[in-house]
């Protein structure tokens, strides 16, 4: 009978798994990783597989650590993602930054490594990631997602407001943002059904609202919507028909017109025109990928690939199963949300003041009312607890004390 990794002491296992492979063990001691760690943080979970099994287990388990050692940390806000129907493209979601230096990464599979989990994210949200750059494709940086660090969920009235501080105007679009990610706000004055490829051939309209290929399903809007033309740009928006990714909407009545559309009519083109009327002349907010800009003598005609719509004011949006109520809460106004490397590059200074304000404490005020509060108690800002902060601003977001605080012990 085979051999159990039950069997095994666990330093006699460390050794079989690092003799397995030369180059995991190699790299192992390059990343300076604790393997025995590691790979006693999983044995209880492989004790019950043969050794053969078992090994390979726990070298895999030494590979995500030495991707996650040599990636680079990030912090920035996610919206929404996209993917292709009927293709094995990955998943392509945006990271935003309040300085517009976004970045699009991609991800294999509808789930991110979080800890010894796989887990959804919970758009919207702000996350601390470990990315990786892995050379272009057809021109793009080619940006893996290795894991994630810390999902915090938005509200969504605090993501459109951040949004809204960051949007471009569709005039202020240029050939610079071709092939990059961008957050544009305008009016809609167009909506068509969305062009079904097949073989790089048109082969006629997709209906507006289709289930994507996930396990369930789950249905999602189909669509090309076009902006207001402004400052000779053309925007449209497509939001394809996808695999796994489902895009982010939070428009009012946006997906119950769809629902009403194809009950209307089973031709794309009607249900598309039923929509766009009843959407003609919302203002929006778009997050998505200039896929191509193709300027011309009168008009410079801009395609975007969409991760997700927003109204670009607040108002009646809430996340699924949650009331309005509970959305709203958090309305102060939102602090930057900067895409900054914590482990590639050198240590940013800290932000200028903030000007958002809570319970009438501005960023600026409750930072010197922490400062007295642990003169008072004899203790260092570098003890101070997020319960703490609490205290002293009681009706403050979780999220907008820990930006608080995080920037107190940057500046101690």
């Amino acid at each position: 009978m085979a051999q159990k990794v039950k069997e095994l002491e666990l330093d006699e296992f460390v050794r079989m798994v690092l003799e397995s492979d030369p180059k995991v063990a190699s790299a192992v001691t390059e990343a300076g990783i604790n393997a025995e760690a590691i790979i006693a943080r999983h044995k209880p979970n492989i004790d019950k597989y043969g050794t053969s099994t078992g090994v390979a287990f726990a070298a895999s388990r030494l590979r995500e650590a030495i991707l996650e050692a040599n990636s680079e940390s990030v912090t920035g806000m996610m919206v929404g993602a996209r993917d292709r129907f009927g293709t094995n493209a990955p998943m392509r979601m945006p990271i935003l930054s309040s300085k517009g230096d976004h970045m699009e990464v991609v991800n294999w599979g509808a789930q991110v490594k979080l800890g010894d989990s796989k887990v959804d994210v919970p758009f919207p949200c702000v996350a601390n990631l470990h990315i990786l750059a892995d050379g272009e494709y057809r021109g793009v940086p080619n940006i893996r997602l290795i894991s994630a660090e810390k999902f915090e969920n938005l509200s969504v009235p605090d993501t459109i407001l951040r949004l809204g501080k960051i949007a471009k105007t569709v005039g202020e679009l240029d050939g610079g943002d071709e092939l990059h990610v961008v957050v544009v706000k305008g009016r809609i004055s167009f909506v068509r059904a969305a062009t079904k490829w097949k073989d790089k051939e048109k082969d006629g309209e997709w209906a507006i609202y289709l289930p994507n290929q996930h396990e369930p399903t789950v249905m999602h809007p189909v669509m090309q919507i076009s902006l207001e033309t402004d400052g000779g740009n053309s925007v449209r928006v497509t939001f394809d028909r996808q695999r796994n990714a489902v895009p982010t909407v939070f428009v009012e009545d946006f997906v119950s017109l769809c629902q009403d559309a194809v009950k209307n009519s089973t031709e794309p083109s009607e249900q598309a025109k039923f929509f766009g009327e009843c959407m003609r002349g919302r203002n929006v907010i778009v997050v998505g990928f200039i896929t191509k800009y193709t300027p011309a003598s009168e008009v410079n005609y801009i395609d975007i690939g969409g991760y997700a719509i927003f109204d670009a004011k607040v108002g009646s949006q809430t996340l699924p199963g949650k009331s309005k109520a509970a959305q709203e809460e958090p309305e102060d106004e939102p602090e930057d949300v900067p895409v900054a490397s914590s482990k590639k590059t050198a240590k940013e200074p800290s932000k200028p003041a903030k000007k958002g304000k809570a319970g009438g404490e501005t960023f600026d005020s409750l930072k010197d009312k922490a400062r007295k509060y642990c003169d008072v108690l004899g203790i260092s800002v570098s003890n101070l607890t997020v319960e703490q902060m609490t205290q002293l601003a009681p009706n403050k977001s979780k999220g907008f004390l820990e930006e608080v605080l995080n920037e107190l012990k940057t500046e101690e």
